[in-house]
């Protein structure tokens, strides 16, 4: 038991320090009360665990699988990290523009495109993405999806959704592979219903 806590310990260390997220902003991730973490990390007794529950939204939120301690290369097929998890945005305008898009909505999920992957489509590296977790691909529409590599690891990208395939809207090679969408290796997360962009000088 204690081995497993020990390697509990470890992986949530890895996971913060990759990540980058203090305590809160893991909680606020994975919908878990921060009190949670406290007091699995500081158990005066030495016992405490985290519970499967806890650990799988834990993977679910930072995209690395329980236990491992390293990054693993892309997928073949992707380029450079497609995406991240939109991060509060210093800039006052875009994290309210995020803020007043989400409102009370459930299923929201902001992301930030990394790549030119829909620059031909009007999405530009550095735009805001909003993500309708509970919305129904229609041909044409932009959406997030997840590629599994064999082992198993995924690749959040956006692509247009072009039944049954997924295409790039870009001039960049290196992204113009079309996805096979076959809920298996690779998978339709939601749609994407707005984007956000911070005022660039000409």
């Amino acid at each position: 038991m204690e081995n497993d806590r020990r390697q509990q310990l470890a992986w949530l260390e890895f996971v913060r320090r990759t990540k980058r997220w203090r305590t809160a902003e893991l909680a606020r991730r994975t919908g878990v009360n921060p009190s949670t973490f406290s007091k699995f990390e500081n158990d005066p007794d030495n016992k405490a665990q985290l519970d499967p529950g806890t650990i799988a939204l834990i993977e679910e939120a930072s995209g690395l699988r329980a236990f491992e301690h390293s990054v693993h290369a892309k997928p073949r097929g992707l380029a450079e990290t497609e995406s991240a998890r939109y991060e509060a945005e210093p800039l006052a305008v875009v994290h309210g523009a995020v803020k007043a898009i989400k409102g009370e909505r459930n299923g929201i999920d902001p992301w930030v495109l990394k790549s030119r992957c829909l620059e031909a489509a009007g999405y530009l590296p550095g735009d805001v993405l909003l993500v309708d977790l509970n919305a129904r691909p229609e041909p044409g529409d932009v959406v997030c999806a997840q590629v599994y590599d064999r082992n198993g690891r995924a690749e959040t990208v956006f692509r247009i959704f072009e039944d049954p395939f997924l295409v790039a809207a870009t001039l960049d090679r290196t992204v113009l592979k079309p996805w096979l969408v076959d809920n298996d290796r690779v998978v339709v997360r939601g749609v994407v219903i707005a984007s956000v962009r911070e005022r660039r000088a000409a």
